[in-house]
């Protein structure tokens, strides 16, 4: 990181250099104001930029903000959508809808609803997607934290900001409907939203009232061709390459989900303010994995294989003649989930001077779900099989898989658990502003004490194999079977009969009373409870401070969060030998001191430079502290165990971050930045995996560990305008494009370099935009470079990378007057493809995944 460390001196000396040679030609250096745009009407995305610039200039941290361009209007579906966007953000589409989010090549995020932390069940943040883009009046990402922020991510904080009634000046009504169509998954989706707002004056003082609610289906079709881990076989004295198994994954699924905001605001005179808010969401997702394993004869003497031109690696396998083997397997998942937060709170204007707060906050998140598992075999005599496009080509030239009399019922098993999380939280804050023209400008502080709580258990049946039904024919057994849809690409089978995931999800009873012989339901494994209570108690202490420096203006914010951290971890253990179990109690308990520190010089009224330093903590999943290792034998044509486990000794991840950043804005809605980073890491948690053998069977294992040290750098460019001045419609043009530059290492426990998990070097997003008069459109790109997936991948020693992966969306609208906008839009015009391989060699591909193209059209009607 010698590199990373010499780019970030010199960047930061250039930005001093240049801001204090451009301030030397100022008369007079002021605030940076917001720059006027003579006969331009600022409304629209327009409104929203300028909103994003001004959140960003007056900040004391490095921070990107979304605004909403008017009161429910947000061009994409979720939260997670939307901030793909964002400069140094990458998602990863999947199950219908964007879901992961990283910021900066890490996970490690802190999720708040409007300033309090938010989570999914037993995890450490809120999946975004379940948040609709509705609801939202901002949204703002921290890459630098405070000390007044929660502590919890290394990467960053994402505030998720939703309306309030004293936002608006009156009355508001807003209804939202659209219409989706989802090309593979041949489905209409319906969106529904709607808010009202209102506030009053009164004896009592000024209220507001504020209520919303989403509604939203989707049906979603996403699928992969795969070719099974490396293999090495020899074929007419030519070591060759390969793999022995491919076929297909099919992820079908139907979401619901249900949302709904509440807000009530309560102004008693102009000191004083307080308010009552929740957020709630309830989702029913019934979803299925439909796998079709495919055995290729790489080993059989009678086939033909051939190479890819030039190398070593398998191209086809063909055999006429062959007893081969395949299966078909429906994993039926149902998942009911619901999250809630309910928060009272306030603030007092004790004085011109000094301002209190204090809120109150309860969060519950909970999750059950169910996951059936039937699969059904074939044997084919005739077997093609290719590495094509990327991924498995597997096909029968004499065998219709479509037809129920060709499978046979070879196991199953039905597992269930729970997941749940709730916690309690409060805070109160002070902040004082000095009077005068002195060096400190304010002091502020704070105390926040929370309770968290954090629960799972499931079942872990084996797979089961002994029951009457295993080898006789699927069509025996009306209802249980049904074919699946076709397939999009060339890959092969287009078609084939699994088991149905509605008899399978509807059915459970029966299901067991087929695999057991009884109706009861399997007992929870106390190998995978996990019980575990997290108290935090921080304080913190701020001030605010300014000077001028050879004639510029300096401010800064220096910061102290003092964090004590006492968590009672609650499992079991077995002896794997004896098979004895033994409850697992350990309370472990830390203390950790995060300095930061934030200057800005306002070297003129359009440039800002900044430097910005601290330190970050990242607690482990809740998981990834259970004591309890989970053996899983052999079955279902897996011909290994699985042993996973948590490790309770484990460490937050540490991280000493530094920011340089360099902001121009030159006009109202114009602007460029750069930032350059660094993040060096201690104690950063990852997943170790090896083998181990028990009674003879083998097992793969994996575990969480803390690795010594990892280091991750790089820098940001960020342009954003409006093409104002450009004659006649031009002047509706508008731009917005980042680029993100990353280079890590981390280190792991054998003492090794490699490279940083989950980072691309390069990430880019262009988005042009379009607005003037009745009109405005937006075609977002964003592209990011190969990455890390899994180092090492299984028990393979390998590294398992993912090629370049780029997305292209747009959307367009009218409005028609006042109250009434539609538009359109599209997501995935460029049908991204998703290719993974192994060791950097795109040649030993593992799969590629294809999702659904959607096409949307919206009614928006403001009252």
């Amino acid at each position: 990181m010698k590199k990373t460390a010499f780019v970030l001196r010199s960047t930061a000396a250039a930005a001093m250099t240049l801001g204090l040679a451009i301030a030397a030609s100022a008369q007079e250096a002021k605030p940076a104001e917001p720059q006027q745009l003579e006969g331009v009407i600022i409304t629209g995305a327009r409104k929203s930029a300028e909103s994003a610039q001004i959140i960003k200039m007056k900040s004391d941290q490095v921070v990107d903000s979304i605004v909403a361009d008017d009161i429910g209007k947000f061009p994409d579906k979720n939260v997670a959508e939307i901030l793909g966007r964002v400069t140094g953000v990458q998602i990863q589409r999947g199950n219908g809808e964007a879901g992961s989010v990283i910021v900066r090549g890490l996970g490690g995020i802190v999720t708040l609803l409007n300033g309090r932390e938010f989570f999914s069940d037993s995890g450490r943040s809120l999946y975004l997607a379940d948040v609709p883009a509705t609801m939202l009046q901002r949204l703002d990402v921290y890459k630098t934290q405070g000390a007044d922020l929660p502590e919890g991510g290394t990467a960053g904080v994402i505030d998720v900001r939703t309306n309030r009634p004293f936002d608006f000046k009156d009355s508001q009504v807003v209804i939202n409907g659209r219409l989706e169509h989802r090309d593979k998954a041949k489905a209409d989706n319906p969106d529904l939203s709607g808010m009202a707002s209102n506030r009053w004056k009164t004896d009592q003082g000024e209220f507001g009232a504020l209520v919303g609610l989403s509604y939203q289906k989707g049906t979603y079709h996403d699928e992969r061709a795969w070719v099974g881990d490396p293999v090495t076989f020899n074929y007419g004295g030519k070591s060759i390459l390969g793999a022995d198994a491919m076929g297909r994954v099919l992820d079908l699924g139907d979401r619901k989900r249900l949302a709904g905001n509440l807000a009530l605001q309560w102004k008693p005179n102009a000191d004083m303010e307080f308010f009552l808010e929740g957020f709630a969401t309830k989702i029913d997702h019934r979803f299925q994995q439909s796998f079709l394993v495919a055995g290729i004869p790489v080993y059989e003497p009678t086939s033909v294989i051939t190479t890819k031109p030039g190398t070593n690696n398998l191209d086809t396998v063909t055999n006429t003649n062959y007893p081969g083997w395949g299966f078909t397997s429906t994993q039926a998942k149902h998942d009911e989930a619901s999250n809630n937060q309910f928060a009272l709170g306030g603030h007092w204007d004790v004085s011109d001077r000094l301002r209190v707060s204090s809120e109150l906050a309860h969060t519950k998140s909970r999750i059950d779900w169910v996951n059936r598992i039937l699969d059904t075999g074939y044997s084919p005599t005739n077997t093609i099989g290719k590495v094509q496009d990327g991924g498995g080509y597997i096909d029968y030239p004499t065998l219709d898989l479509t037809k129920a009399t060709n499978f046979r019922i070879n196991g199953g098993v039905d597992v269930r658990g729970e997941r749940s999380g709730d916690s309690t939280d409060w805070r109160a804050d002070a902040v004082y502003e000095v009077a005068g023209n002195s060096f400190f400008k304010e002091f502020s502080t704070g105390v926040r004490l929370a309770k968290r709580h954090a629960m799972a258990v499931n079942t872990s049946m084996p797979w089961t194999t002994s029951f009457s039904a295993v080898g006789q024919q699927v069509s025996n057994f009306p209802g249980i079977y049904s074919v699946s849809p076709a397939t999009w690409g060339n890959f092969g089978v287009k078609q084939y009969v699994y088991a149905d995931r509605e008899w399978l999800l509807d059915n459970g009873e029966a299901f067991r009373k087929m695999l057991t012989g009884s109706t009861a339901l399997t007992a929870y494994d106390p190998m995978t409870l996990f019980d575990d209570e997290e108290k935090t108690s921080a304080v913190y202490g701020k001030t605010k401070f300014g000077f001028n420096a050879g004639g510029v203006p300096v401010s800064g914010v220096a910061g102290l969060r003092l964090v004590r951290t006492q968590q009672h971890l609650m499992g079991n253990s077995r002896n794997a030998a004896t098979n004895v179990i033994t409850p697992v109690d350990v309370d472990t308990s830390r203390s950790d001191a995060l300095p930061s520190l934030a200057l800005k010089a306002e070297f003129s009224p359009k440039l800002i430079g900044r430097l910005v330093l601290g330190k970050a903590i990242e607690r482990p999943n809740f998981v990834d502290y259970n004591p309890g290792v989970t053996y899983t034998p052999p079955g279902g044509g897996v011909t290994f165990g699985s042993a996973s486990g948590g490790n309770p000794n484990l460490k937050p991840t540490e991280s000493k971050n530094i920011d340089v950043a360099l902001e121009y804005y030159f006009a109202r809605t114009g602007s460029l930045t750069a930032t350059v980073f660094e993040h060096k890491f201690k104690n950063r948690v990852v997943i170790d995996s090896g083998q181990t053998t028990i009674n003879g069977v083998r097992y793969n294992t994996s575990q969480p560990i803390n690795l010594n040290k990892a280091n991750l750098g790089g820098y940001e460019l960020s342009y954003r305008q409006f093409y104002d001045w450009l004659p006649g419609m031009l002047s509706g043009l508008g731009m917005e494009a980042n680029f993100t530059y990353m280079s890590g290492k981390q280190t792991d426990k054998n003492g090794l370099e490699s490279t940083f998990l989950g980072q691309s070097k390069r990430a880019i997003n262009l988005v042009a935009l379009y607005e003037k008069n009745d009109v405005y459109g937006r075609l977002a790109y964003n592209w990011r470079s190969k990455f890390l997936a899994e180092y090492p991948y299984r028990t393979t020693g390998r590294e398992l990378w993912v090629a370049p992966l780029s997305t292209l969306d747009a959307s367009a609208g009218y409005t028609i007057n006042k109250n009434l906008t539609v538009s359109l839009d599209v997501t995935n015009l460029l049908n991204q493809a998703y290719h993974d391989y192994f060791d950097k060699n795109p040649a030993m591909v593992r799969d590629v995944r294809y999702y659904d193209r959607t096409y949307g059209i919206s009614v928006r009607w403001k009252m």
